[in-house]
Parts: structure tokens; sequence; C-alpha cells
């Protein structure tokens, strides 16, 4: 199929996924919002599914350069894990051996992880904006999308040992190498600490503080224009670069593997672009 033929986004297209609102800011710019008020945006399985169905989607149209990830009420991110559904998920292991029960337990746990992680592994960069509640899962989240932006209010935690579990979806494996204090983060994960704005600058894992929900979802479109901007194989190769080493690429194979991507992508199309741009 050649360019032309390629259909545009389509909104009606995420419809069926009623826990989300997915909509286009600018062409090649996709912005999804969690949509479940009511519950300060819990997860439960079917949230988890849909969020990595929409992402992959999303990242499989060919004129996607950059997803924006939000709340739709300036009240919470996300609550975290929805326990309620959670207990109902494992209500039904009665009658089952110990080693049943382990195997669907394991199988649950990696499965959500594989969802949650869902910007890591995608080619498209992600910015997502924390604000208000944003506990446990939220966490999990943060730490696999590109870029991190929070309000002012924003209440942060590493909850799950507060409710006698070690975090299993992401956060303990991811943050160490996105912040620069390793003493704080073992601090805010072995007590359940709520932190604010302020000290997550601190700790590295959010790059900007905005006023509040609505200054930060402008922030954030503002952003995402700047980075949609630019050419469509340097955005997601930047991004593929740096998740690599991010998740344990070394130096010395990650140049090798930069050489490659850039031999394959400079072209008659960079001389002429590189024409254009206004250092």
């Amino acid at each position: 199929m050649s360019n032309e033929e390629v259909p545009a986004f389509n909104a009606e297209d995420y419809k069926k996924y009623d826990e989300f609102i997915v909509s286009e800011i600018e062409t090649g710019f996709i912005h999804v919002q969690f949509n479940n008020p009511k519950s300060l945006n819990a997860f439960s399985d079917s949230t988890w599914r849909q969020y990595e169905a929409i992402l992959t989607k999303i990242d499989e149209h060919p004129d996607t350069n950059i997803i924006l990830i939000s709340s739709s009420t300036a009240r919470a991110f996300t609550s975290g894990l929805n326990l309620k559904t959670a207990l109902e998920t494992f209500s039904g292991s009665g009658g089952l051996t110990k080693d049943q029960q382990y195997n669907k337990l394991h199988a649950h746990i990696r499965e959500f992880q594989h969802a949650i992680g869902t910007p890591a592994r995608i080619n498209t960069p992600t910015i997502c904006l924390l604000n208000g509640i944003a506990y446990g899962l939220a966490l999990d989240i943060a730490g696999a999308v590109t870029i991190r932006v929070a309000t002012k209010d924003v209440k942060l935690s590493i909850r799950e040992i507060k409710i006698g579990i070690a975090a299993d979806i992401g956060s303990l494996q991811r943050l160490p190498a996105l912040v620069n204090n390793k003493s704080l983060l073992y601090q805010y994960a072995l007590t359940g600490a709520t932190f604010n704005a302020n000290e997550a600058l601190k700790l590295g894992l959010i790059s900007k503080i905005v006023p509040d929900f609505e200054a930060g979802i402008e922030y954030c479109k503002g952003l995402g224009e700047e980075i949609n901007g630019n050419q469509q194989w340097a955005i997601k190769g930047t991004k593929k670069h740096i998740q690599d080493i991010i998740d344990g690429t070394s130096v010395s194979d990650g140049l090798k593997d930069i050489a490659v991507f850039n031999a394959n992508h400079i072209d008659t199309k960079f001389a002429e672009a590189i024409g254009g741009v206004k250092l």
C-alpha cells in the first residue's frame, strides 16, 4: 500500500474502547485519555487490555509520530489497580492445586506487565501528564513512557507495599534506570509514602511541573506539536535508541545500531529537509 492509499486516522475506530477517549490533536499526534472518573481511573483487567490494544493500534498507523497519554479528569491520573475487580479475578481459584494457582497468577502478572510496558516497546514516543491522584499503577505506567510531566497538585505513591505486595508491573524494574536518587527511590518504594511534584522533580522522575491540569494539557500539546514537526524516522529512531540504552543495551552496541539505522535512512530527502532547517 502506498502512502497515498493509507487511510487517515479515524477516532471512530477507537469507540469500542469504552474506558478511553482517543482523539487526534493534529496529523501524527494522537491523544489517549483514561476515562473512568467515577473510579478515579482505577484499572481493571479490561482497562489494561484496552490500553495495550489502543497504543499498539495507534503505533501501527504509518502517520503516527507522537502520543499523549493523560486522564480526562483533573481529579486523578489513576488511583491504581481496581482492588475489587482484582479480588474477583482470583476469587475463582478455589479447588486449584498450589501449582495451578501459581501458574494462573504468574501468567496473569506477566500479561499485565506486557500491557503496561507497551509504551516502552512501541516505536512511537509518548508524553505522559501525571495529575491529581497517581498511585501504584500510575508509577508503572510512568516508568514505561518517554517523557513525564506533572501538575503541581499531583500526589504520587509506589503504593503496592501498603497492601502487602511488592510492586510487580514495572516500577521497580524501570524507575532505577530513570531516576537520579536511588536512595530516595528505595525510600518511597519501601514506605509507600506519598510524594509531590517537587519531590518527583528532585528524584528525576519528571521533566516539568505545570500549574494545573488544563495548563498541563496545553503544555503537553505544545511539546508534542514541536516533536511532531520533525522527520518521522528521526523521531522514532531517537526514541528507540535511547530506550535501548535504558533497557540495557551497551554504549558500544548502541553506537553500532545507530550507525546502521542512519545509514539506512539518510537519503536525498534528508538533504532536502536539512536545507530548510533554521538553526
